[in-house]
């Protein structure tokens, strides 16, 4: 028998009908099944429409004859059957779109691929980091690897979906799994239900935890008051314009070359270059504070993409919502549409080693209301000059490298080595701490750009006192003694949190990671939030 591609989606315990599954805006056609079929179930499709399509008008001016009977067309069919009392979805073509998504078992294929995948014969690895904004990673091996090959952080990236090779070869060639399940079968459709109940088994397991245990350090939110009084805390805050531990993102890896703009259900017609969450409230105005979850789960995100002149309705707003809310001393974000709690020993993790930072040992004055990060560090090494040095935007390219990497902001006579960050929106934190990770090592291991680093203290420095800025930075041939240096992160940022909570959940995640590295090269780590002075 030939082999077929399938997708299996598994539907939610509560979901009992087969009319509960599916997409209520989509008006598909059903067929019942031949009771001779032995299948308890439905098929649902969609009647294809011809379309011109979009590069067609782009073409038509340069040709001296009309093109004709160009038309591409999309099918979408669903069959829903039973098994084991859960009901599952098989999808065809663009069958997707007739699910409803909110009913489906989150990690479905992701889990049913991890119980049952050689962890020796991963073929490709989908990652999440989720920061002061989203990082979508897709790695893949030319041939089956181990998991290290894939250069995942267990303590960082969160796993969306995985393909490789199972440990039985009876059970499929490959396997995919995120949400939905991927797989090539060799099974009659008669012999779906049989199949579906071995996927349902698969689900069920605790195999995974041996190699992958770590996607559990975020746990699905089931509980229905938990989750309305979440979205209640997200919601008062939206209304009030509060965007300090929220923000927009993509939901899914789509390339940002094919990325035109963007529009946002509620701002009659708005096209916005990026997801931006404060100017989406502004555009709201006096709306902004009768805004509703419903309103959140019932606007649409579009996109239009270079290609096309017209924009995909992708997402609605909830599911484009990234924000972390503290319930019963528990903390939760909200990824993609659901709410996850993270693990109490992760965040204890965390908070340990961020709130074991020291703070600055530099005297780090205020910022002032709006300043740019180029005018305080000005201001900042103006304040003491005999002990700091502005280096910021002196950017020296390491040995044969193309592009250039800035030392720090500002260089204290102590070593100190300041990278000034302002918290927003367009400057991530994530930048900041990747930033001095990366200074202090190419300080370290490259002799030419110690060298730049000190011809430029010998071309702008007095003379009186240009000794005292050069015996920090060591010749070419010199051994860098590490423990004189400390990498200082200093954060503009008003906020009235207890100790290092200013900073949201994700941030310190990535500041531990950019932490521990630093610490292990034997470099000193310091945290310091700047305030912001009153507007007089």
């Amino acid at each position: 028998m030939k082999s077929r591609r399938l997708t299996f989606y598994l539907l939610r315990e509560e979901v009992e009908e087969f009319d509960d599954a599916l997409d209520q805006e989509k008006a598909s056609t059903s067929v019942n099944l031949a009771a001779s079929s032995g299948v308890d179930g439905r098929f649902h499709y969609l009647k294809p429409k011809p379309l011109i399509p979009a590069w067609v008008g782009f073409v038509q001016p340069l040709l001296d004859g009309p093109l004709e009977s160009i038309r591409s067309s999309s099918t979408s069919g669903l069959l829903l059957l039973r098994a084991s009392g859960r009901i599952f979805a098989l999808t065809f073509g663009y069958g997707r779109s007739l699910l409803d998504l909110s009913k489906i078992e989150y990690q479905f294929g992701l889990r049913v691929a991890l119980n049952r995948i050689d962890p020796r014969q991963i073929r490709s690895l989908d990652t999440k980091t989720f920061e002061d904004l989203v990082v979508s990673t897709s790695t893949q091996a030319s041939k089956s690897a181990e998991l290290p090959t894939f250069g995942v952080d267990v303590s960082k990236d969160i796993l969306r979906a995985v393909t490789g090779e199972p440990r039985d070869p009876e059970f499929a060639k490959r396997i995919a799994g995120s949400d939905s399940l991927v797989m090539s079968v060799n099974a009659a459709p008669s012999d779906l239900p049989s199949l579906c109940n071995d996927l349902l088994s698969a689900f069920a397991a605790d195999d995974y935890k041996a190699e992958f245990g770590w996607i559990d350090q975020l746990s699905l939110v089931r509980n229905g008051k938990h989750i309305a009084a979440l979205n209640d805390l997200l919601v008062a805050q939206l209304q009030s314009g509060e965007t300090g531990s929220t923000h927009l993102a993509m939901p899914e890896t789509i390339d940002w070359e094919d990325i035109d703009a963007f529009k946002i259900g509620g701002t009659r017609g708005h096209i916005y270059e990026d997801l931006d969450l404060d100017e989406y409230l502004h555009r709201l105005g006096d709306e902004r504070l009768a805004l509703t979850l419903e309103n959140l789960k019932s606007r649409p995100v579009s996109i239009r993409f270079g290609r096309s002149g017209n924009f995909d309705k992708r997402w609605n707003l909830f599911q484009c919502i990234v924000t972390e809310q503290r319930l019963e001393e528990k903390l939760h974000v909200l990824i993609e549409g659901r709410w996850f709690a993270i693990s109490d020993s992760l965040v204890g993790e965390v908070d340990q080693f961020v709130s074991g930072l020291p703070e600055s040992s530099v005297s780090l004055i205020s910022a002032l209301p709006g300043e740019v990060e180029a005018d305080y560090n000005a201001r900042l090494a103006e304040s003491e000059p005999e002990h700091l040095l502005k280096l910021d935007a002196r950017i020296k390219r390491p040995g044969g490298a193309t592009s250039g990497i800035e030392f720090c902001d500002v260089l204290s006579d102590n070593g100190d080595l300041v990278h000034v960050k302002r918290k927003s929106r367009s400057s991530t934190l994530s930048h900041l701490f990747a930033q001095g990770g990366v200074s202090a090592t190419t300080f370290l291991s490259d002799g030419h750009y110690r060298s730049e680093i000190r011809r430029l203290i010998e071309d702008e420095v007095p003379v009186d006192t240009r000794d005292t800025w050069l015996n920090l930075v060591p010749a070419a041939d010199e051994t860098v003694s590490r423990s004189r240096y400390r990498v200082t992160y200093a954060v503009i940022a008003n906020s009235d949190r207890d100790g290092r909570d200013w900073l949201p959940f994700f941030s310190k995640l990535n500041l531990m990671q950019q932490g521990r590295q630093l610490l292990n090269m034997g470099f000193g780590v310091a945290l310091a939030r700047v305030p912001i002075a009153e507007a007089t």
